[in-house]
């Protein structure tokens, strides 16, 4: 019997990279509330994520006034915990 399973390859945050925000904890992304080009302004909700194995929601919050660069996953992106989710600038 062959099974065939998927894997993506998700990009890692650069610590060193105060534009780069990372995943903190393991599960789905719930809502991308962002999208690339968007202007932002410090404190504004970027995405919800879940959790794993928790029924516990966080938002991922812009740390200063910017703009969106680039957005690395979409919703319901299973993400593990260092993954690249968002670029500002």
């Amino acid at each position: 019997m062959n099974v065939k399973t998927t894997s993506v390859a998700r990009p890692k945050v650069d610590k060193n990279n105060p534009n780069q925000i990372g995943a903190s904890m393991q599960g789905p992304i719930v809502k991308i509330l962002v999208y690339k080009g968007n202007k932002v302004k410090k404190g504004v909700h970027l995405m919800i994520t879940e959790a794993m194995k928790m029924e516990m929601a966080t938002t991922v919050q812009a740390a200063f006034d910017s703009e969106v660069k680039e957005v690395y996953v979409k919703d319901g992106d299973a993400i593990q915990v260092g993954a690249l989710l968002i670029e500002l600038f």
